[in-house]
């Protein structure tokens, strides 16, 4: 990148835009935003949306439940997507784009520049990807300015990739209103890979919705902290092996009942992560969980009935514990193209099997795939060497020049196939 370029991302880097489902002030996101469109659109590109989706669409299958509960009009409102393009509007056929997210984890870490190497929030996930891409794609509409009438290229900016939106109030949005392309390229840090797919994720939630009680009448309580424990340990041990037969990750993940030592908690909740790449995995660990939980009980009751400090809960489990579904029915991406695979790899961004290594992850690339388009994860870095999501996170200069160089070769290939596919003296429509 020159040194226009690498001032951009620090001035967008020094922004706040920590998710609002991480913490983060949802004020400062429209002006992330805004110094993005404005440094793209001096560089010869155009803006062609600014726009959020209309709060009906966060009712909608896939929503997890903490966007619902978060989101209104002017939450949304203040998370716009922004897409900027270069070239004649062209279908979807000629077109190829590029997806970053604005929106970081919690807490801001503010940018410096030492060494070679770039620090803080956002420097490898996601906004210096972002800013690599459209250097490259400047870089190469600028050596072959013909590119414009023969191909068009889109690049979003988006919110809700983090905490846990899953890209619902984001990409999904985009998608579903017309934003596609022949090649559909997410920048997040895969060390310039290409991977083609990416897990989905649903999160179960068992919770206690009883009585405290104090020590001095402890079996007076539905005691939740023994109840959670016990199910905790159950779905270890029936979920954790079914999900890696499936090639699934479960994670058993957080567990809240309360911190005094003289309570009985009768209200808790115990959560999972699970990882799946396949709707048949996530059929099956979806009626294995509601298995083993509904089994819990009827065990708990069995071993735990007799014994004072669980004797009410265990009477009483149909009537206080609950399992409930945080985020649930969201599709995982699985999707091949030895066209596009060639043309990407021979532009220095080879395919890799990410499911086969287990370096998958989840981003919302998952809801871009479609008929005639061929959907990846490819960007600089690596989202664990580099520190993303922790206070360490960092990018090397050469990596993101890197990504700057290869996406300029990919737009060249790009515009190369498309002219050599069209009749001849036919440009843009």
């Amino acid at each position: 990148m020159i040194q226009a370029d690498l001032d951009w991302l620090l001035e967008l880097m020094a922004v706040p835009t920590v998710s609002p489902l991480e913490g983060g002030d949802v004020a400062g996101f429209a002006d992330a935003q805004r110094l993005f469109a404005d440094g793209a659109v001096a560089r010869g590109w155009a803006q062609r949306r600014w726009d959020s989706p209309p709060l009906s669409d966060l009712e909608r299958e896939g929503v997890p439940q903490q966007v619902r509960a978060a989101a209104d009009a002017e939450f949304l409102a203040a998370q716009p997507s922004v897409v900027v393009a270069l070239g004649e509007p062209q279908p979807v056929e000629r077109r190829l784009v590029v997806n970053f997210h604005m929106d970081t984890v919690g807490p801001h870490v503010p940018p410096r520049l030492g060494g070679g190497t770039l620090w803080g929030r956002g420097a490898v996930d996601d906004k210096g990807p972002g800013v690599a891409a459209i250097a490259g794609i400047t870089a190469a509409f600028e050596a072959a300015p013909w590119l414009a009438g023969h191909i068009e290229v889109q690049v979003a900016s988006v919110p809700g990739e983090e905490g846990g939106a899953m890209g619902v109030y984001g990409t999904r949005w985009l998608v579903d209103s017309g934003w596609a392309g022949r090649v559909m390229l997410f920048a997040e840090p895969t060390a310039c890979r290409v991977f083609d797919a990416c897990s989905a994720a649903m999160t179960p939630m068992v919770s206690v919705h009883g009585e405290d009680s104090t020590d001095d009448h402890p079996a007076a309580g539905h005691n939740a902290t023994v109840a959670l424990g016990f199910v905790a340990t159950r779905l270890a041990e029936e979920i954790g092996p079914l999900a890696e037969r499936l090639g699934a990750k479960v994670c058993v993940a957080g567990m809240r009942s309360g911190d005094a030592h003289n309570r009985v908690y009768g209200t808790g909740e115990l959560r999972l992560n699970i990882a799946y790449y396949d709707q048949g995995a996530a059929t099956a660990l979806t009626a294995e969980v509601k298995r083993v939980v509904d089994d819990a009980g009827k065990e708990f009751a069995e071993r735990f009935g007799a014994n004072p400090v669980t004797d009410r809960i265990a009477h009483e489990w149909a009537d206080v514990v609950r399992l409930t579904w945080l985020k649930h029915g969201l599709p995982a991406l699985a999707n091949r193209d030895r066209e596009m695979e060639r043309l990407l790899a021979d532009a220095g961004f080879p395919r890799h099997d990410a499911v086969a290594d287990g370096t998958a992850f989840t981003c919302d690339a998952i809801w871009a795939a479609g008929a005639g388009r061929y959907v990846a994860a490819c960007g600089p870095g690596d989202l664990d060497a580099n520190g993303a999501h922790t206070p360490g996170e960092h990018v090397e200069i050469a990596e993101l020049d890197h990504y700057t160089s290869r996406c300029r070769d990919l737009v060249l290939a790009f515009g190369k196939h498309v002219r050599s596919t069209l009749p001849q003296g036919a440009e843009s429509k």
